[in-house]
């Protein structure tokens, strides 16, 4: 029987291994274990569009198809000095769910393991990883450090960004007034960022409820980057009233007066350099491993793209390796293997999310046309859900 390597337990490593186990002896490496993941904070946003649930569901992974609300599509405000200089709604074609990754995380992990998987609680290091290769016919690396990040080289088609394009702040919030109509809230605010809203499910399995989630995209320097480390959960929250007050719309800003944390891991700051990278790796001793996921295409969470590229990545690389009979995986099969999921979705999303955060001139007046026309408002929605159909909004302008 092939023996495959999955190195990280997020968005592509966990459902690469849930698909894999069975017919293949495959090997789960994570950092924490389950208990550890839902006792912790919050790892990032995101929403999941149906593309994605769809694999989800088919593989007996989605666990919170009638619990998590359903996100009908997008609220785009675009503010100046707090008020709205462009708005509208958009509707998806099928909506999307956003749930807690400590939550997701740490239910696919107990059933990893529930169902017989192998599971290995390890950081290991470069060197470590690159002793263990020769026990496994692949390697796959799903999580990555930046020293192995780094076997990874860039692909020259895409920018090198010498640093993030914005600053990032996250918040899991109970009384949050809910949207009227089940939307998602897009705020952006010319030269300063965005502020990113919509409902979701967080809470240990069993014990899950609604909340709603924020993202606070602050270009960096501006008056929206004002988070830290160091200034602790309460303080976060307490500035990001602040900001909500100076910047959005008053109906808008009313939305959160009552805001407070779900939970003490409720709120993460941070930032994310986007990086295209080539899919093939190679190990100091010369050993090459197949990347996937944010490994080869990191990008701003601003787009909502991350958790469903990778997701996407761990089916379709199961299905190339329970294909491969003969368990040879050298470098012309990774190529092979990894760039459908790179040409049809990871690539598309980048391109989409490098668009979002500095929409050109043409697409800011998409944009403002889209209050008039409500045809256009749901093609723009819905390209969150399948960004490789971006010419249908050019199309439709």
């Amino acid at each position: 029987m092939r023996r495959i390597r999955v190195l990280g337990a997020g968005e592509c490593g966990l459902p690469l291994a849930h698909r894999l186990r069975g017919g293949t002896e495959v090997t789960l490496v994570a950092g924490r274990d389950a208990e550890q993941i839902l006792s912790g904070s919050v790892t990032s946003t995101q929403v999941k569009f149906p593309p994605t649930l769809d694999l989800e569901s088919g593989a007996g992974l989605d666990f919170w198809a009638s619990t998590a609300p359903r996100i009908s599509g997008i609220r785009f405000v675009a503010a100046i000095d707090r008020t709205a200089v462009v708005r509208w709604t958009g509707r998806f074609a099928r909506p999307a769910r956003s749930v807690d990754q400590r939550t997701v995380f740490g239910r696919w992990l107990r059933a990893f393991v529930d169902a017989g998987g192998r599971l290995e609680i390890a950081e290991p290091s470069l060197a470590e990883i690159d002793r263990g290769a020769g026990r496994f016919d692949l390697t796959v690396v799903t999580r990555a450090d930046a020293e192995l990040a780094a076997c990874f080289p860039p692909d020259p088609a895409w920018p090198v960004h010498s640093g993030p394009l914005r600053q990032l702040a996250v918040f899991y919030l109970d009384g949050v007034v809910p949207d009227p109509d089940g939307l998602g809230t897009y705020v952006s605010l010319p030269g300063l960022g965005e502020i990113i809203s919509y409902p979701g499910l967080t809470g240990a399995p069993g014990d899950e409820r609604p909340c709603e989630i924020v993202l606070v995209e602050a270009r960096p320097g501006g008056d929206l980057d004002v988070f830290s480390r160091d200034s602790g959960p309460s303080g976060r929250l307490r500035l990001a009233r602040r900001l909500f007050d100076r910047h959005l719309p008053p109906d808008l800003a009313d939305r959160y007066r009552g805001a407070e944390l779900t939970d003490a891991g409720a709120t993460l700051v941070g930032a994310v350099t986007p990086v295209v990278r080539r899919p093939v790796g190679t190990l100091p001793s010369g050993t090459l491993v197949l990347g996937g996921a944010d490994v080869v295409c990191r990008m701003d969470p601003g787009g909502a793209q991350g958790a469903n590229s990778a997701v996407q990545c761990a089916f379709r690389y199961a299905d190339a390796i329970l294909r491969q009979t003969s368990g040879q995986y050298d470098r012309d099969w990774m190529l092979t293997t990894a760039t459908p999921w790179l040409t049809d979705i990871a690539y598309p999303a980048a391109q989409w999310t490098a668009t979002m955060l500095d929409p050109p001139e043409p697409l800011q007046a998409m944009l403002g046309a889209a209050a008039t026309d409500a045809r256009l408002a749901d093609t723009f929605a819905d390209l969150f859900a399948r960004p490789s159909d971006m010419a249908r909004l050019a199309a439709d302008a």
